[in-house]
């Protein structure tokens, strides 16, 4: 049963350097290409509704249809994500060209993402234990060690090393989905899903039926949005320090590498400490990461990169056990919606936010608008484990 999790976890690892290029160095990239920062926020705001879209209507397509499920959707989604790495390494003059291109690319991975994770999940419901934590785990030291090599080569050979990074993983990553196994009928297990009972209530009703769980889905919007604001314009930073892209690539890997061993070990945490109170901790630790970026040295940057253990690395797995924790079991699959949701809902205003704040008032502003944010957001964490 071991091939399963290794074809799962070294999937999912391949994901994450696929990542890289798209949200390890986004605004870097685009700036680079001509884009300031009120125009990478507006972009990525943009095309982070397109994704909003895109993603629940490719779940729905896979809940209907048996053929469609994660291993097609990935594999035509890889032979995609191919196709766009390379016009973006070829046409790389054009601002407006490269701009659309890496919208539909940005798109295209955030679509990816809850399929390479449903992987794990397959062989779980087919009664193979595949620990999705430890998959998480392998993604970001991936991650880690992908950013760390792209922040030196882009410092020598530009921008088009993180278009060839994709071009070469997106070709590793569809061998992968190719020789990915399925288990049994996808008949079989649709039959099963059809006698799962679902709840018919609308979303007033749920949250007058489960208010501390939207406070939880308040907190993990405000905390999605620091995350991609202070995280994603962290090159602003940095070049405000007299950095540039080799520290950011040591930034992120330092922020990756460190979120390993809570991966690793989330389950056993849970089993001690309750999910709600878990991503209390994890917003409170985003106020005290946005007071640290505030100090003005490159060296407060890689401890607020560490401190990424205790928000970000707690808040995801967390935030995909919720609605486990405090759900009836005809409510779960909507939950787990609204969490997906509050997610792409948060990156979106994070892309936003962010660039809106660093055009009107450099990154000052927005290390402080993004304190306020955290607090905001562990508010409503704080509310979520003091509502019944």
């Amino acid at each position: 049963m071991k091939k399963y999790s290794i074809f799962c976890y070294t999937l999912t690892a391949i994901f994450y350097v696929i990542q890289v290029s798209v949200l390890g160095f986004t605004v870097y990239y685009l700036n680079e290409n001509g884009y300031t920062a009120l125009e990478v926020g507006t972009l990525l705001a943009t095309f982070g509704i397109i994704a909003a879209i895109v993603q629940p209507l490719l779940g729905y397509i896979a809940d209907k249809n048996v053929k469609f499920d994660f291993k097609y959707i990935l594999t035509c989604s890889g032979v995609l994500a191919i196709a766009l790495f390379i016009a973006l390494f070829l046409f790389d003059k054009n601002k407006i060209i490269i701009g659309i291109l890496f919208g539909i690319t940005f798109v295209l991975t955030n679509s990816m993402s809850p399929f390479v994770n449903s992987s794990c999940f397959y062989y779980t419901n087919k009664g193979i234990s595949v620990d999705y934590g430890k998959a998480r785990g392998f993604g970001s030291f991936s991650f880690a060690i992908a950013s760390y090599i792209l922040g030196i080569y882009t410092k020598t050979f530009g921008t088009k090393v993180i278009s060839f990074n994709g071009i070469i993983f997106a070709i590793v990553f569809l061998l992968i989905i190719l020789f990915i196994p399925r288990i049994n009928s996808d008949d079989e297990n649709k039959e099963k899903n059809v006698n799962v009972k679902e709840s018919n209530l609308n979303i007033f009703e749920l949250i007058k039926k489960y208010p501390s769980f939207f406070l939880m889905v308040l907190a993990t919007i405000f905390a999605m949005c620091f995350q991609n604001a202070d995280c994603g314009y962290l090159i602003d930073i940095i070049k405000d320090l007299g950095g540039d892209s080799s520290e950011l690539g040591t930034a992120n890997a330092i922020a990756a590498m460190v979120e390993i061993p809570i991966m690793f070990s989330i389950t056993k945490i849970m089993k001690k400490i309750k999910v709600k109170q878990l991503i209390a901790i994890a917003c409170l630790l985003y106020v005290v990461r946005g007071a640290v970026f505030h100090i003005p040295s490159l060296e407060a940057i890689y401890f607020a990169q560490v401190l990424q253990m205790f928000s970000y690395a707690i808040l995801i797995p967390s935030t995909v056990y919720l609605s486990d924790e405090v759900m009836h079991e005809e409510d779960k699959n909507k939950g787990q919606t609204f969490i997906g949701m509050a997610i792409t809902i948060g990156l979106i205003l994070g892309s936003f936010v962010g660039g809106q704040l660093v055009s009107m008032g450099g990154t000052n502003l927005l290390e402080i608008g993004c304190i306020i944010i955290a607090s905001i957001s562990f508010l409503f964490a704080l509310l979520g484990n003091i509502v019944k």
